[in-house]
């Protein structure tokens, strides 16, 4: 026979603190996931569609972007006054070479008579380090045009605001709707890490520890535990390369990354001038024409950059040659700047000189994209959003089983409890981490008090082992 333990007033207390702490999280996981789940999907869908950019685009543009190896490549100048007689309306902005000798040369051009005014909006150029102001409306005009390396023949062209990956990137970084988008991402991005810390709370085992449910999903049992196990379990093995996705991306958002890197100027830890410099300027001379893309080909050729090259060529008079190297590993991307009168280098990016916080910055980038050690990284970043968009769906089918009929089903706010210094502490580091979070915190704090002050406000749960 079981005999029952006598508890002493403070355990029972702190029993009903504990209960009461458990019945918020529950609330904050349900009313955030409710709100923030359909842009969650819409992120995740679009990025899973963007990390395979290149291999989608090799298929599409077969045509363009591969050929017949000859034996001798045509020059840069040569193929570019190829291009220039027959796209007068264009000029050149970038050029971009390959060692695979079956690939085309892809130059990318922009109008040489502005459609639309400047909406600029801050990006990290090339995956590389620096945080820099890009023209919106300038990449959705510029076009590609591909070029037979051997004869240099002309072999199509294809405008960016045509191209599927476009929109989706667009999509995925701010939804088509520009700085007010990239806003709204940055807070679906926000509130996802507070699912996820939510939910792991939810998750870890309260009383005596279970293997099943906790680290093994009971798919034989009742559906209301399938739909759990299957909501928690694969999200917990896969918690950390979701809140690293999370963080990774983070550096793109509008107030975050602008955050981010102010902080990072203000340590002295962003890096030196790289290939979108604005900071390095040519110095005009009179009756001196500009040197030649050749020139600084040749140059990089020279310091063992190889031929998977990226060049950029000046806009205006006061502007810089940058070329560089293109490759997966960041540690192999060095750039160089060339003033386009004299042919000096007036910098180089050597990623021994790049700082610390530079450098993960980086790593961050090229793993989020799932470019960093190939397929692996591909198919790891894959899995991990196919795993949050399981956490969305099972998430739903739990809602939805659970939901009384005609309320919302909310899980109700515990009566009569005071906020622990934990929960604030963990609350204010995630305002202050997040400053858009915390502005849409007090927002939310706000409407719920109003919300929970109305009649028809939703059903309390029974708060059991298996509530979640």
């Amino acid at each position: 026979m079981s005999q029952s333990v006598a508890l002493s007033p403070e355990q029972k207390a702190k029993n009903a603190t504990s209960r009461k702490f458990y019945q918020l999280i529950i609330r904050w996981h349900f009313i955030c996931a409710l709100i923030f789940t359909p842009l969650i999907i819409v992120v995740t869908v679009s990025g899973i569609i963007y990390l395979f950019e290149h291999e989608y685009e090799n298929i599409v543009y077969q045509d363009l972007k591969f050929v017949e190896p000859g034996t001798q490549r045509l020059s840069a100048e040569q193929l570019l006054s190829n291009v220039n007689s027959e796209m007068t309306a264009l000029k050149l902005s970038n050029m971009k070479t390959f060692e695979d000798p079956s690939r085309s040369v892809e130059m990318i051009m922009r109008p040489i008579m502005r459609k639309t005014k400047p909406a600029m909006s801050m990006e990290w150029a090339g995956g590389g380090p620096n945080k820099v102001p890009m023209d919106m409306n300038m990449n959705r005009e510029r076009v590609s045009v591909f070029i037979n390396p051997y004869t240099g023949s002309i072999l199509g062209s294809v405008n960016s605001s045509d191209r599927l990956m476009s929109f989706i990137k667009d999509l995925h970084g701010n939804l088509l709707t520009g700085k007010v988008g990239t806003k709204f991402v940055e807070l679906s991005s926000c509130w996802a890490m507070v699912l996820m810390v939510t939910g792991l709370i939810m998750w870890w085992p309260r009383g005596k520890t279970k293997w099943m449910g906790t680290l093994i999903p009971r798919l034989n049992g009742n559906k209301r535990i399938f739909w759990r196990d299957l909501h928690a379990v694969p999200a917990f093995y896969f918690s950390f390369f979701i809140i690293f996705l999370i963080v990774t991306g983070l550096p793109w958002t509008d107030v975050w990354g602008t955050g981010f890197k102010s902080v990072q100027k203000s340590l002295k830890m962003n890096a030196p001038a790289g290939f979108h410099s604005h900071v390095l300027k040519s110095t005009p001379q009179k009756d001196v024409k500009r040197i030649s893309i050749n020139h600084v080909i040749e140059t990089a050729k020279a310091e063992g950059y190889g031929d998977n090259l990226n060049v950029k060529v000046p806009k205006d008079k006061m502007d810089t040659f940058a070329i560089q190297r293109v490759s997966d590993d960041p540690a192999l991307r060095p750039s160089m700047h060339f003033d386009q009168y004299s042919g000096s280098v007036l910098g180089k990016t050597e990623w021994d000189k790049v700082p610390l916080m530079a450098k993960a910055v980086t790593y961050g980038i090229k793993l989020h994209r799932g470019e960093y050690f190939g397929t692996a990284n591909l198919m790891l970043v894959l899995i991990t959003s196919l795993v949050l968009l399981l956490m969305a769906f099972s998430g739903l089918v739990l809602w939805l089983k659970r939901r009384p009929k005609g309320k919302l089903g909310e899980p109700k706010e515990p009566r009569n409890y005071a906020q622990t210094k934990g929960v604030i502490v963990a609350t204010v580091g995630f305002a202050l981490f997040m400053p858009l979070l915390g502005i849409s915190l007090v927002l939310y704090m706000v409407l719920d008090l109003i919300y929970s002050s109305l009649p028809f406000r939703g059903l309390p749960y029974k708060l059991s082992k298996e509530s979640y």
